[in-house]
């Protein structure tokens, strides 16, 4: 009785602070709902794992009982369980997690149930949605997944007849039970609001879950009394009537008047006092509270150094093979990524012979396996998802930048979501449209999400370890022209143009061009697709130009390290940037703008961009090869910018030159007065 009355008073107690204009943005409250978390409660262990929604407040205080932290989160206090980041809709503890968008936190709750069901301890997933949720692709990806892995995941879905303020008949065709059935999976449905009859029902059926009878949907129908957040209630005064007599509250759990009585006014007076004194307290300062800490990321251990020669395919292959046998946590995903096939581009070839169902090749699901990527990677994993081609992961869009990529801050502190999604970009395949484009821009300036691209010159064993090492969620960009292609080893492209990697880091960038040029004519930046191509401009250039120019391929596009990448600049005049995306909001004007702030009294001549054409990729081989730049392309544009800076540089000179001539003469008819 005392969390169903703390779950209500707490809630009305938002209400009321929200009219007062205490609490921002929105609130969403389980008014009649809140025998639902409180059934539940002793049905769930501390190995378990509970996702819930926008409506969780209910779920959380039935679960942690923590009033005081959910309360100074929601008002932005001292003391919030999340530091005042995550607000109202975004609550961790290390065992629950709430997230606003709908149906997102399905496929990560099958991601952690796979990991509890790799313990083998009859631990379980549980995940909170609406009737509303239903309407989301997502929900049915992850339900696929489930039943197809025998996930040890309960879906919860409180049925309130509304989503915001449309009914559910009007937005959902069939019936939830129906969709459960579609998959296979084991559907209950229940009306009660009396407590101990709900958890009477649940507990054998949850208990089935964990002894490997696979995913159960759960349906509740509820009376979801209060508006969908703040005073947005479309519904009628004799539809609220109605809904209000089947309220718990009104009936008194099955309490006596004199106790029931005794038991609200002293809740009541509780969360007003508590109320009061967060109240009282300083702003947060944006940290979670110490005890919501999770644990760090073990090391991984060092790469070995490769056996010889390889081509880029072979060395990623290694890459895989040598992290996964060093590491029992990674898992990696993806559509046939199983042998005998080994993934479109056989760069996972031989793995799932090796580590089992830590490979799993998954249905066309590229947002749902991201989402288990990151529920993996939640739990404690680590976890590789690879998209067969890098143009679908725009269908992942959600899954990387509204859950993992936020997860890391989001929740007040740093989260670890130690989730890598392997991406083979661009064109010259002749795949057209769909399958050819290099998507990069489209990720660029998420916080938290770093993005990396493979080159000839980059070895892929430390990078992948790297990129799984830092706790933030990223995305690696693979050319696919360069699978076939042989790495860089030693020192030298050719006998004349000689490389290296900045600061002998295996994620440096890599320093291309004569020897010993200390200031060049110009520089060319490109990432990793295109360095061959610029290889080849730099050897014209070079031969037959005359022009020592250096190449600079970074490995990681962003966070862009620009101060470095100005310094080895190495006060050239002239910077031209190179990438295979179209124009506009790309990674190239994004280099070219920290360069201009930085190398503004060097540069004589603007840093120039070349990017893909502004259309798609076409399939016919002749008309592909005009949207790509060219090493003709390359040359072109450092020759006119290289010629551009040299007149700048003379007329500068001449200038110069005059001044001072003038100042001398000046001085010279001074002295003769």
């Amino acid at each position: 009785m005392a969390a169903l009355l703390l779950i209500r008073h707490v809630e009305l107690a938002l209400l009321r602070l929200f009219g007062e204009g205490l609490v921002s943005g929105t609130t969403h409250t389980c008014l009649g709902q809140e025998y639902v978390p409180v059934a539940l409660a002793p049905l769930l262990g501390a190995t378990d794992m509970v996702f819930s929604n926008h409506r969780g407040h209910g779920h959380y205080l039935a679960l942690t009982g923590d009033a005081e932290g959910l309360l100074a989160e929601v008002l932005g206090r001292q003391g919030a369980v999340c530091g005042g980041a995550g607000g109202s809709q975004h609550l961790y503890t290390g065992g629950f997690l709430s997230t606003g968008v709908q149906g997102e936190s399905l496929p990560v709750a099958v991601g952690a149930a796979l990991r509890r069901a790799r313990d083998g301890a009859g631990a379980l997933a549980l995940a909170f949605v609406g009737d509303g949720t239903w309407g989301e692709g997502a929900v049915y990806e992850a339900l696929n997944l489930a039943a197809l892995w025998r996930a040890p995941l309960v879906v919860l879905v409180e049925h309130n007849g509304i989503a915001q303020s449309t009914p559910t008949e009007r937005q959902l065709a069939g019936s939830i039970g129906a969709r459960a059935a579609a998959f296979g999976i084991a559907h209950h449905r229940s009306s009660t609001s009396e407590v101990t009859e709900l958890r009477a029902e649940l507990a054998p059926l949850l208990e089935q879950v964990r002894s490997g009878g696979g995913p159960l949907v759960v349906e509740l129908d509820v009376p979801r009394l209060g508006p969908h957040s703040k005073g947005d209630d479309t519904r009628g005064a004799g539809e609220l009537a109605e809904l209000g007599a089947r309220d718990w509250y009104r009936a008194r759990a099955g309490a006596s008047e004199e106790r029931f009585a005794a038991w609200d006014a002293k809740q009541s007076a509780l969360v007003d006092a508590l109320v009061a004194e967060v109240l009282s307290r300083p702003p947060s300062d944006g940290r979670a509270r110490a005890a919501s800490a999770a644990p760090r990321l073990t090391p991984v251990p060092p790469p070995s150094a490769p056996a010889g020669p390889e081509r880029v395919a072979e060395n990623l292959n290694r890459a895989l093979h040598e992290l996964m046998a060093a590491d029992p946590s990674v898992h990696l995903l993806g559509e046939d990524v199983s042998d005998p096939y080994g993934g479109a581009f056989k760069v996972t070839r031989g793995l799932s012979t090796r580590f089992g169902e830590r490979v799993r090749s998954t249905p066309l699901s590229e947002g749902a396996i991201t989402g288990v990527g990151a529920g993996l990677a939640l739990a404690g994993e680590r976890a590789v998802v690879e998209m067969m081609f890098g143009d679908f992961v725009t269908l992942a869009f959600d899954q990387l930048v509204n859950f993992a990529a936020k997860s890391v801050s989001m929740y007040g502190r740093r989260v670890p979501v130690p989730l890598l999604v392997r991406c083979p970009v661009g064109g010259r395949r002749g795949y057209g449209a769909t399958h050819s484009q290099s998507p990069q821009k489209h990720l660029m300036g998420v916080p938290d999400l770093d993005l990396y691209e493979l080159s000839p010159f980059h070895d892929a064993v430390p990078l992948v370890r790297h990129a799984l090492s830092t706790g933030n969620p990223s995305v690696l960009f693979e050319d696919k022209v360069l699978y076939a292609e042989r790495r860089f080893t030693g020192d030298t492209v050719d006998e004349v143009l000689h490389w290296r990697l900045d600061g002998g880091s295996a994620l440096g960038t890599a320093v291309v061009g004569p020897a010993g040029v200390e200031r060049p004519d110009a520089v060319v930046i490109a990432p990793g697709g295109l360095a061959r191509r610029a290889v080849g401009a730099l050897r014209s250039l070079l031969l037959e130009d005359e022009l020592c120019v250096r190449l600079l391929v970074p490995a990681r596009l962003y966070p862009l390290d620009a101060d470095r990448l100005a310094e080895l600049c190495g006060r050239a005049p002239a910077v031209v940037v190179v990438e295979d995306g179209t124009p506009g909001a790309g990674w190239g004007t994004e280099v070219a703008q920290a360069l201009h702030t930085r190398l503004w009294s060097v540069l004589r001549a603007p840093v120039r961009v070349l990017t893909a054409a502004d259309r798609p990729v076409p399939a016919a081989p002749h008309l592909e090869d005009e949207v790509f730049v060219r090493n003709e392309d390359i040359r072109r544009a450092v020759r006119a910018l290289a010629e551009q800076a040299s007149t700048e540089r003379a007329s500068a000179e001449h200038a110069s030159t005059e001044r001072m001539s003038a100042e001398h003469a000046s001085t010279e008819r001074g002295e003769e007065r």
